[in-house]
């Protein structure tokens, strides 16, 4: 099935997380302890899937991975920098430049056209316009959307939306991509062929991919399968 299985510690990995804790405080006042110690790393080119029950911490440990939430305790690194100690402008640089996200759910901003979506990332990040358009047209072609360059996403199909979000989340080169569910909103053929784009942009671009999901068909793609279950990641039997 994947590469190898045991990473060891290399200075510089794309993504790192060192005990990692998140709790939250209930309505009731009280703490509810979400991740409990959680140790990651994400080597070059590989491809990690987490699965677990609905509610056991996934979106969660996601989200404080890609620095868009921060931890109670414990360290996250990308590329050796922690994020932790970063400031936010400095955290939502990091965040737009080495890191993709791609979620169940689009969000593709509807009054914009699929190319203004993709160039907008780039935008943020500092790219005059015109090369922020040819960055997105060369992506967009990429996902197999040239001639849906000037569609707003009403125009689009679901896959189509979804290929979108996959061609913004590229468009600044990062070195890891995070997604949640990417497929999660689509039928089968449609997922599988979104799949398919995700396993070949990575070797073309040469990424490391960490996707939370319930889907079995991609989980088994994956290099590792890790199992969030009482705060933690455990080996998967099958993984």
């Amino acid at each position: 099935m994947g590469k190898s299985s045991i990473i060891t510690e290399v200075p510089g990995l794309p993504l790192e997380a060192r005990c990692v804790h998140k709790s939250f405080k209930g309505g009731d006042g009280s703490e509810l302890q979400v991740l409990t110690g959680v140790d990651l790393r994400l080597a070059r080119n590989e491809t990690v899937a987490v699965t677990g029950a609905s509610g056991a911490g996934k979106s969660t440990l996601l989200h404080i991975l890609g620095g868009l939430d921060r931890p109670t305790e414990g360290e996250v690194f990308v590329e050796g920098t922690s994020l932790t100690g970063l400031e936010d402008e400095a955290l939502a640089a990091v965040r737009n430049r080495r890191i993709g996200f791609v979620f169940q759910f689009h969000h593709l901003l509807r009054e914009f056209t699929a190319i203004e979506n993709v160039m907008m990332p780039a935008l943020i990040a500092g790219l005059e316009e015109h090369e922020a358009r040819t960055k997105a047209e060369h992506i967009l072609a990429d996902v197999g959307l040239s001639e849906r360059l000037r569609h707003k996403p009403s125009a689009l199909s679901g896959g189509e939306q979804q290929r979108v979000a996959v061609a913004r989340s590229l468009v600044n080169d990062p070195v890891v991509l995070l997604a949640d569910e990417p497929s999660g909103n689509l039928d089968a053929d449609t997922s599988t062929a979104l799949h398919d784009l995700l396993f070949e942009l990575q070797e073309r671009v040469s990424l490391s991919i960490l996707v939370v999901t319930h889907n079995l068909d991609l989980a088994s793609r994956a290099d590792r399968i890790l199992v969030m279950e009482k705060g933690g990641l455990q080996r998967d039997a099958m993984g």
